[in-house]
């Protein structure tokens, strides 16, 4: 199995309105997240692995119905 690694990075932006604004990179296996991202959650209880879980807004959705029909 592939091993999934997430990496969170803080960028400062210049905004001529406000100032400084604070924005992150969030890459997974190294490819960027970008336009949708509305929230990203990550629970690192003690017992167990970490987890996280990525809400998003997609342009589009590709989806196998008949993959999905399999696993349920």
């Amino acid at each position: 199995m592939e091993k999934l690694r997430l990496e969170i990075k803080k960028r400062v932006t210049k905004s001529d309105d406000f100032g400084y604004s604070y924005e992150y990179d969030i890459k997974i296996n190294g490819h960027k997240l970008g336009r949708g991202v509305t929230g990203v959650k990550l629970e690192m209880k003690a017992s167990d692995k970490p987890r996280v879980m990525i809400e998003c807004i997609p342009d589009e959705l590709d989806v196998d119905v008949k993959a999905l029909l399999e696993r349920s």
